[in-house]
């Protein structure tokens, strides 16, 4: 199994979240994707194992911003509980994740998860 298909499979274990391999078409609350941020190969070797970081991004809803921060505070936790399964949590908080074409904006949060593959 790939590193990102065990970001995707961990996700997809969080209450009320719907895991995508990349960032869906269509922006709605309850979405998540991770993407590649990094990959370090330890001692510079092929051969040794690799951690491969992604941010695992959730959209939170966009409305009135009490919904917005129930949501993200509710989410928090359960995010980096499933995360933490199947890699190293560094960090966790609040992001605009931007849309395109017209460049639009939802609120979420954002996951910063290692996982090393052999």
């Amino acid at each position: 199994m790939s590193a990102r298909q065990a970001v995707v499979d961990a996700l997809a274990t969080v209450p009320g979240l719907t895991a995508f391999p990349v960032m869906p078409d269509t922006p709605v609350a309850g979405a998540a994707w991770p993407v590649w941020s990094e990959s370090a190969y330890r001692l510079g070797k092929l051969a040794n194992p690799v951690g491969h970081t992604y941010d695992a991004l959730v959209i939170l809803p966009d409305g009135a911003t009490l919904d917005t921060v129930d949501a993200g505070d509710g989410l928090v936790e359960q995010v980096m509980s499933a995360l933490s399964k199947v890699g190293t949590v560094a960090t966790c908080g609040p992001v605009q994740i931007p849309f395109n074409p017209n460049a639009t904006t939802m609120p979420g949060i954002s996951a910063r998860v290692t996982v090393t593959t052999v």
